[in-house]
């Protein structure tokens, strides 16, 4: 319900004229009252009693206020008439009520009634109650004329028709409130559609960064303005598509936003920084230098390069050129950015290795040990050589055998909290974590050859392995050593959530699944191989 008072839906000014020229008229005191007492108008006190002389005192102030109070509370629809608690004189309430709520009265006072009038002795108790003196309180309440009940009842039927009249004015001052403020809602309404239209026009939605059609629009008012030093900066983010490949589009959007913070928050504030599509980035940068644009791009990639939090290197290939306005078109200039731009990605795709930095994300994790790891990849190396497997072939069994386990990556980290034990859905998609790494390496042309070693490196010699159950010699060579010099290399190197087993028991374990999780004649070959390997690269325990 809505909550409105006197003051909201009425003009008091006016209210406070109407009042003043009643009293006089009437010959009344009139005033207008809350419904607890609290004043309105003030009081329009045609003579000098009440104000000048029963209010002189503390008591006959309070007794006035108590009256006032008691008049004020009553919300009957017909005027309410009683003796005042101060001078025992007339007073009456009449009350103004909005849609039946009571907001207000019209307080009537110093009446002497013809059929009610004390005398003079009722009088001077009345002053004595008001330690007042009794002669002064006399001669003013004799001045006060004396009218009929008649009379008065006239008054407060007049009085009661102009509380009617504000009544209905309070309705329609309510309604026309309530117009105004839906009025002003929808208008605020439109405002803000038409701010969120306008932002949607010239700004990216996903980075908040402005937009191809707001670069467009600023660089054709730049290009005019022949003789300014402007420098242009194009910018790609790495990865994208790998990242949307392998890990889903809502991390690629991390990507690009995570890439947008950092453009963003280097960026002087009079610089127009622009997402313009995919990975592609746009900078314009008036009133610049080519070195201060080139210490920019030196920090955005500085700050890109300290971002450990996506699952791929946070890197953005960009290139900057400053526009000579004699012998080029600000388009040309940054055509030339463009150019510098693609010559550093070509630098930084040959020096990022991301399969490494995967890796070393789960080995900050303790998702996977990097001891353990590089400890499996050296001995699946070596043992593959004393297999007479060339050395070529060798060094890829060593590669899988380093990255068997990439595919962990795309997994919730919950499944690796140590302590809690995973459900029987929970297992069967860790499990999956091999396809993921039969994916993954297929998308790095430095593991794309080791893929299917990847893929077929938890299958078991029973075939009750995963993901594909091959059995026995259905299973590459390849996958079945790593999959024994993984395990033992698990067990015997010790690490923060397990290993350092004794090796003769990490043997004993191994040889009860000969013929069913592992190759039993290749298992053989590898224990006789382990005390020539060890004696010459020993166990990092």
């Amino acid at each position: 319900m809505e909550t409105y008072t006197f003051h909201d839906i009425f003009d008091i000014d006016f209210m406070q004229n109407l009042i003043d020229s009643l009293s006089v008229a009437l010959q009344v005191g009139i005033s207008i009252r809350g419904p607890h007492g609290e004043r309105i108008t003030a009081d329009s006190d045609y003579c000098r009693f009440c104000r000048d002389i029963v209010k002189k005192t503390p008591v006959g102030k309070a007794r006035c206020e108590m009256s006032d109070k008691a008049l004020s509370a009553h919300s009957d629809t017909k005027p309410y008439i009683c003796h005042c608690q101060s001078a025992g004189l007339t007073d009456a309430s009449v009350s103004i009520l909005v849609e039946g709520r009571h907001l207000a009265s019209i307080l009537v006072g110093q009446v002497r009634l013809a059929e009610d009038v004390p005398d003079d002795e009722e009088y001077r108790t009345n002053a004595r109650i008001l330690q007042l003196d009794e002669e002064e309180f006399l001669e003013h309440v004799h001045a006060i004329p004396v009218i009929t009940r008649a009379h008065f009842e006239h008054i407060l039927d007049l009085l009661s028709l102009l509380a009617n009249q504000f009544s209905q004015i309070g309705c329609g001052n309510l309604r026309l409130r309530s117009a105004v403020s839906s009025l002003e809602s929808q208008k605020l309404a439109h405002q803000q559609e038409k701010t969120v239209l306008e932002t949607l026009a010239e700004k990216d939605s996903m980075t908040g960064l402005y937009n191809r059609r707001k670069f467009e629009e600023v660089m054709d008012m730049y290009a005019g303005q022949k003789g300014r030093q402007i420098c242009m900066i194009s910018a790609d983010a790495n990865f994208l598509k790998l990242t949307n490949d392998i890990f889903g589009h809502k991390a690629g959007d991390q990507l690009l936003i995570n890439a947008s913070k950092i453009m963003s928050g280097l960026a002087k504030s009079d610089w127009l920084v622009a997402r313009c599509g995919g990975d592609e980035f746009r900078v314009i940068l008036p009133d610049t230098t080519l070195e201060t644009a080139l210490d920019y791009c030196r920090r955005v990639a500085r700050d890109c390069g300290k971002d450990t939090t996506l699952s791929l290197p946070l890197s953005v290939a960009i290139g900057a050129a400053d526009w000579n306005s004699e012998h080029e078109s600000l388009q040309d200039c940054f055509s030339r950015a463009d150019a510098k731009m693609y010559q550093n990605k070509a630098v930084l795709k040959h020096d990022l290795h991301v399969p490494d930095y995967i890796m070393e994300r789960l080995y900050d994790k303790q998702i996977l040990s990097k001891k353990v790891v590089e400890y499996a990849a050296q001995m699946a190396f070596a043992f593959s050589m004393q297999q007479n497997i060339p050395r070529e072939r060798s060094e890829e069994v060593a590669m899988a055998a380093r990255y068997q386990d990439i595919g962990m990556a795309k997994l919730p980290e919950s499944f690796y909290i140590r302590g809690q034990s995973r459900t029987e859905e929970e297992t069967l998609r860790f499990k999956t974590h091999v396809t993921h790494g039969y994916t993954m390496a297929r998308q790095f042309e430095e593991l794309y050859k080791v893929a299917d070693v990847i893929l077929h490196s938890h299958e078991s010699w029973d075939g009750k392995g995963y993901p594909n159950q091959l059995a026995g010699e259905q299973i590459p060579l390849e996958s079945r050593i790593i999959h024994i010099v993984g395990d033992y290399t698990y067990w015997v190197v010790p690490t923060i959530s397990g290993g350092n087993y004794p090796k003769e028991i990490v043997m004993q374990k191994m040889r009860e699944h000969a013929g069913s999780i592992y190759d039993p004649q290749l298992m053989e070959q590898f224990f006789d191989f382990l005390p020539l390997y060890e004696a010459e690269a020993p166990c990092p325990c």
